[in-house]
């Protein structure tokens, strides 16, 4: 193949976002429908019934409980493609009801974080790592194909009897340098992360807020490579969500469990990845936008991204990064990167 490098990193976009396309094309919608759920299929009303004869006690009617589940379900016309607002719900309460209308069903898996396809470019690689791995000093490009795929699913429904769910998330984010035939364009680096957290979706007020719920759990994330390459890190992890309607703010803080300093991949981490971050969305209409900061004490980091959708699967997505600890690799290194693709999923859609 002959051109720029930049150029080589495009057309090997365009064809790799083609064929997924296409193959999102011939599965006929089912995989994004299956965590919304159509109401008009029905399905919903008897997940609603089926509870609710459960729960019902021994004056109940059949009649009082189809009413009850009729009633409840009617404002629940959805499709796979968005929900508009309806009855005062916010972004967030649109995103706990989808959720929770498929949850029970079995095999069901959800978006946890956004899952994206990006063309990139970053204005500042970080060449040191890989200069004797691959035999050069300076053997990567600036352009590089950006991916992450995010899911989770539930462990335990209710587990202490209050509005609460187990769950394992698993999310890997990679920086591919497809268009890089010098080096046989290999996958950069590859961040997995999986994770095991309790949420609770019970809303409640405090400093005249309305939050909805917290999140409490354990967060492993490791790059899978050995020798000077490795990185890794485990974290506890607790998370709490403030609801303003087509605004959410998600208020995030970790600890850092120790290792030992033979051990420790990550030398003084905390002063490039600190102890939390904060995550603003505002969804207004059918556009997404968030502004993430992370603070560490040497240096931090801020990711910007829009998207919005263009048919019932895809959005398009657009990002952009500049700070500290993109990646694990480059947890004390600075970059600064922009990107445009396709996403299945964001944090909050309307």
């Amino acid at each position: 193949m002959t051109g720029r490098p930049e150029h080589r990193l495009l057309a090997a976009c365009l064809s790799l976002a083609g064929l997924l396309l296409t193959s999102a094309g011939l599965a006929n919608d089912s995989v994004m429908e299956v965590p919304i759920a159509d109401a008009g299929s029905g399905q919903p009303l008897q997940d609603c019934l089926l509870k609710a004869f459960n729960a019902a006690n021994d004056d109940a009617t059949v009649g009082a409980i189809r009413a009850q589940c009729a009633e409840s379900e009617a404002p629940e016309q959805v499709n796979s493609f968005r929900v508009g607002p309806a009855d005062g719900r916010t972004a967030v309460d649109e995103r706990i009801i989808k959720e929770d209308a498929v949850m029970d069903r079995d095999f069901i898996l959800t978006a946890h974080q956004p899952n994206y396809l990006l063309a990139t470019y970053n204005s500042n690689v970080n060449q040191a790592p890989y200069q004797d791995p691959l035999g050069s000093d300076e053997p990567l490009n600036n352009g590089e194909v950006k991916f992450q795929i995010s899911i989770k699913a539930p462990i335990f429904r209710n587990p202490f009897g209050w509005k609460s769910n187990l769950f394992f998330g698993y999310t890997s984010t990679s920086w591919w340098q497809l268009a890089n035939s010098n080096v046989s364009n290999p996958f950069r680096e590859t961040n997995y992360e999986p994770e095991v957290f309790l949420r609770s979706t019970e809303q409640f007020n405090a400093l005249g807020l309305k939050f909805s719920g917290w999140d409490l759990g354990f967060n492993h994330e490791s790059n899978g490579s050995s020798g000077d390459l490795s990185r890794s890190w485990n974290r506890a992890m607790a998370s709490t969500v403030i609801d303003l309607n087509d605004v959410a703010v998600r208020l995030r803080a970790w600890y850092r469990l120790p290792e030992d300093a033979d051990s420790d991949d990550n030398p003084q981490m905390y002063r490039y990845m600190g102890y939390g971050d904060l995550l603003g969305v505002w969804a207004p209409s059918r556009n997404t936008y968030t502004l993430m900061y992370r603070p560490g004490t040497q240096g931090g980091a801020v990711e910007v991204t829009w998207s919005r959708p263009i048919s019932k699967i895809w959005r398009i997505y657009a990002q952009y990064w500049n700070g500290y600890g993109e990646s694990l690799i480059d947890y004390n290194y600075r970059t600064e990167r922009i990107g445009i693709g396709f996403a299945l999923s964001d944090y909050l859609e309307r």
